[in-house]
């Protein structure tokens, strides 16, 4: 009988262990995901010298949200901050859902050469 009752209740804490497992492979993945999203938008902003509007679909269209963090317009040679945010709705961490973000700065015109 003890031996029953101690394998119902280490199923339960086995299953609250694989839920937080889940849940840290899920935040990895989508932090991944918008870390190469991030990487993408960077290449464009300082290849292209502005934020243009293909740009921010590209964002929205992997379902992500881009905020930029200093000037709309930037020149030449200065340093464009953003962030690259995603929802994510964990299974056991947290009741709501949580904002996974990464924060990036690109210089403009630094791939110019290419």
């Amino acid at each position: 009988m003890a031996y029953k009752m101690g394998l119902l209740l280490s199923s339960v804490f086995m299953m609250a262990v694989f839920m937080f497992a889940g849940d840290l492979i899920g935040i990895s993945e989508v932090h991944s995901y918008i870390d190469s999203i991030a990487l993408n938008v960077a290449f464009k902003i300082a290849s292209d010298g502005l934020i243009s509007e293909k740009t921010r679909d590209y964002v929205s269209s992997s379902g992500a949200t881009l905020y930029i963090l200093t000037n709309l317009n930037p020149s030449f040679g200065d340093i464009v901050k953003f962030k690259v945010s995603k929802n994510y709705k964990p299974l056991i961490i947290e009741e709501g859902e949580i904002v996974i973000s990464v924060t990036r700065s690109t210089v403009v015109g630094y791939y110019t050469g290419i």
